[in-house]
Parts: structure tokens; sequence; C-alpha cells
């Protein structure tokens, strides 16, 4: 079982791009296998979207903030040769889908074909309204722009006549180190977003579940895409889970997970009051022979 970590650098005290690149270094030279960045391009004060993957909600903290994760992956694949690199998850709506393409081949080259889509709708309604994206029909614009961004990679010429997206004659070089594409992992536990996976997702990302939880998500993407004419053994599963408590015992999770067809756990570690460095040793050392 391959066991990578989500991690978040927000600029801040020991948490700027020096220590991404650290980060990244460390990893690199562990038996980790990947590293991946979250996304909020803004939060906004007095916000009252639910936080979808904790009863206790988000705390955001004195300065909430990350750094947008297409430069941060940037900076690790320029420090890295091993570990796979991805975005967990870039919030796909918000983004103008044909520069999105462009700028993750140009990701792709500098990581040598080590990078992951991993894409999401977003359940922070006031971001997207401060972005000047419509939060209704968020999910209808994801779907097109997979569709967009799969042809673009792809395709010599597109030419695309959407609800969203409107190409003619469209010629998008160069194309990604990976044949086909990178590879495009739908990230989000809800019904929609398990169905999402079924039907277009290369993979599933799902976030903070248990392992019966787990069970029932893929028992839904499975039946999703069987019904689209997939083999519903190609969609490959990843589970991330925030580990706020003793890293000591991710080794028993990340075992739970295995018999499911689950192909790597990412654990996000906490930090507070403890160095970047230490978690990540900590981790590895847990999962050592899992």
């Amino acid at each position: 079982m391959d066991v990578g970590v989500v991690v978040n650098f927000d600029g801040g005290r020991n948490r700027g791009m020096e220590a991404l690149a650290a980060c990244a270094r460390q990893l690199d030279a562990s038996t980790l296998t990947s590293m991946w960045l979250p996304e909020h391009v803004v939060f906004v004060q007095g916000a009252t979207s639910p936080y979808p993957y904790s009863t206790e909600g988000l705390n955001l903290g004195r300065r909430p903030g990350m750094y947008d994760p297409l430069i941060g992956l940037t900076v690790a694949a320029t420090v890295t040769e091993r570990i796979r690199l991805g975005t967990g998850v870039l919030i796909l709506p918000q983004r103008e889908p044909v520069t999105l393409a462009q700028q993750l081949v140009a990701l792709d080259h500098a990581a040598q074909g080590r990078i992951d889509l991993g894409i999401g709708v977003g359940w922070l309604r006031e971001e997207c309204e401060t972005l000047g994206v419509p939060w209704e029909r968020r999910g209808a614009r994801t779907d097109e722009y997979i569709g967009v961004l799969r042809a673009l990679w792809r395709d010599d010429v597109v030419d695309h006549d959407g609800e969203f997206v409107h190409l003619t004659g469209a010629l998008a070089w160069p194309k990604p180190v990976q044949d086909g594409g990178l590879p495009i992992w739908v990230g989000g536990n809800t019904p929609p977003a398990l169905r999402r996976a079924g039907r277009l997702g290369d993979g599933w990302f799902g976030w903070n579940l248990d392992v019966d939880q787990v069970r029932t998500s893929i028992a839904t993407i499975r039946t999703t895409a069987a019904a689209a004419g997939r083999d519903p053994s190609t969609v490959r599963l990843k589970v991330g889970r925030a580990w706020p408590g003793d890293l000591g015992e991710v080794g028993a999770y990340v075992a739970a997970l295995a018999p499911l067809g689950v192909g790597e756990v990412l654990i996000a570690p906490a930090t507070a009051g403890v160095e970047m460095a230490q978690r990540l040793d900590e981790l590895d050392v847990a999962v050592a022979g899992v």
C-alpha cells in the first residue's frame, strides 16, 4: 500500500516556500510516495457554508490561507525526482479550463510526468461568489471542464461547443508528458461526487472517512462505473485523512483499507507545536512494511 501526505503551506512562520521545498526533499528521500497540496483562493469572514469533512467544522485560525498549489508543486517538482505530486484538491469550477490545461502541462513537464490532478466542486459558496463564479450548476461545469481538459491534452485540434466552454479549432501545445494526459482524481464524499468519480474519474479521492464509509463509497463508485459502461476496476481509489493524533496508529488504518482495493492513503499530519520534519519521520516509521 502506498502512503503519501497532504500538506498546507501558508507563508507563515516555518510555513513558507523554503519549508515546502524542504518537505518535498524529505519525502523524496523517504519511503512515502506522494505530496499533495490543497487549494483555496480566498476565505471569507463570516462565511456560513458548512464544512463537509468534519462535524467540528473548519478552524480557520488567525490568518487562513494557502499557496496556489500549482506554484507550490512547481517548487516541489524542481527539488524531487521520485515522488508523485498532486492537487488535493483543486476547485475545478473556479478555474478557466483552457489556461488551466496548459498550466498543468507545464507543471507535468517540470515534474517529468509525476503530476496528478485532484479536483472537486468546492464547498465554500462565499469563495466561489467572491471569484465571480456561479455556485449553481458547478457540478455540471466541473463535468464539462474535465472533458475539455482531456480534449486539450489529447487532441491535435479541439472543437467543443458546450454549456460553459466554446472552442473552435483550438490548438493547445505542448501536450503532457503522461500519455493521455494527467490522471484526474475526483474528490469528495457526497453521492454526486462518488457518481462523478465512477462516470468520469481516473480515480476517486475520498477524505476523512472511516473504513465502513470507504467501503460504502466504493460500492457506489463501482456501481456507477458499471452503469456508465466502464470497467469498475479501472477507477483507482485513494483515501485521505487528517490525522491529529498519534501517527503510530496510521498503520492499522492503512492495513484495513488495503483489502478494499484502495491503492494509496494520504495523511495530513497535525504539526501544531511540532516540526513538519519530525511528523514525516514518524509517519514513515508508522507505515513501514504495511
